[in-house]
């Protein structure tokens, strides 16, 4: 019972921490902006989706706006361990909890916390638009099968991409180093091995997780040779890197200095 509740009291600590950096704050806002953008975009410009029919699949769509913008999401998650080393307090908090595997566990988990607060916050503002929109367009909405999807990958995908943030946080350290590599390979890397070659692209962390948020409908508006993983498939592939990052980080956060 001790040991759960002193667990309780490193998550709470790690989500303090979390919450009291202005960063936080001003990527979640940021975040928003963009969970606002991405869902209107497709009904604002016609050249971009169609007309708002209220549809399934229309919803689901829109709902995968929060999914889109996960690279929010990645940085929070980076910034949860790096913010210790960048500051110096990374010593202070060992010595208050020795065992390196419990902080570790406790960042994920802090992280983890902050991505299903992400993304039930930006669900009640994709809610809000969508209604909007539905009073708009004299068009009803409809809530099938595919909006459940959505909503569950919704909450996998960025649960997984925040393990992710703390892990590569948890190897690189610096957070300026952390961040800035991890926009090249999302935003550079990833996007020139797709172009070049899509066969292979597709298996890259980054495509494998936005492969997670294209619907039935979105993937039958795309060119014909365009090359993404199947929803389950996609998500499997990048819990694989997502596995393979922690394991690493585990074992080195043991192995290394601070």
């Amino acid at each position: 019972m001790s040991a759960a509740i002193s667990a309780v009291h490193l998550l709470a600590s790690e989500t303090r921490k979390l919450r009291t950096v202005a960063t936080t704050w001003v990527l979640t806002a940021i975040g928003w902006g963009l969970v606002v953008l991405s869902a209107l975009l497709p009904y604002l410009i016609p050249a971009m989706g169609s007309p708002f029919t209220g549809s399934a699949e229309q919803v689901a769509s829109t709902i995968d706006a929060i999914g889109a913008n996960s690279i929010i999401v990645m940085i929070v998650g980076i910034l949860v361990v790096t913010t210790e080393f960048r500051h110096g307090t990374i010593g202070r908090t060992l010595q208050l909890v020795p065992s390196r595997m419990r902080v570790l566990g406790a960042k994920l988990a802090a992280g983890i916390v902050y991505s299903l607060a992400f993304v039930l916050t930006s669900l009640v503002i994709v809610t809000v638009i969508l209604f909007a929109m539905s009073i708009a367009g004299d068009a009803p909405l409809h809530w099938g099968a595919p909006v459940g999807t959505a909503l569950w990958q919704a909450f996998a995908g960025l649960a997984l991409t925040s393990v992710l943030g703390v892990a590569v946080g948890a190897l690189i350290r610096s957070q300026v180093i952390a961040i800035t590599v991890s926009l090249i390979w999302i935003f550079v890397v990833e996007q020139l091995v797709f172009g070049l070659r899509p066969s292979a692209g597709q298996w890259l962390p980054f495509q494998a997780l936005n492969s997670v948020f294209l619907t039935a409908e979105t993937r039958a508006q795309m060119p014909p040779n365009a090359q993404f993983l199947e929803p389950g498939v996609a998500l499997a592939a990048f819990l694989g890197y997502v596995v393979v990052f922690t394991v690493v980080a585990a074992v080195l956060m043991r192995a290394r200095d601070v």
